[in-house]
């Protein structure tokens, strides 16, 4: 691979971590202004960010809340999100 090329695919992980993060952040603003259990927007809430707290979920004890699941997959995000940055800036060209 060139190094241009891997340059873009990384290009297209930080920005895809970017609209991941932004979406659990979203849901976490959902869990914490959500006033009924059953509401449909924390329903849509968890659908969307489950990619990311399902696997999360695999690592804590059974019976974890929601709001610590979103804490814990916004910081494998975010860690995720610096080591692309971290690639990027050591593969570009001087």
């Amino acid at each position: 691979m060139t190094a241009e090329l891997v340059l873009k695919i990384l290009t297209l992980l930080r920005i895809l971590a970017f609209m991941v993060f932004v979406y659990l952040c979203f849901g976490l603003l959902v869990e914490r202004y959500s006033r009924k259990p059953d509401s449909q927007l924390r329903a849509f809430a968890r659908t969307v960010c489950s990619p990311v707290t399902r696997p999360v979920a695999r690592f804590l004890a059974p019976g974890a809340g929601q709001r610590r699941l979103l804490v814990l997959g916004m910081g494998v995000i975010a860690v995720l999100w610096a080591v692309v940055v971290v690639l990027a800036r050591a593969i570009r060209p001087a």
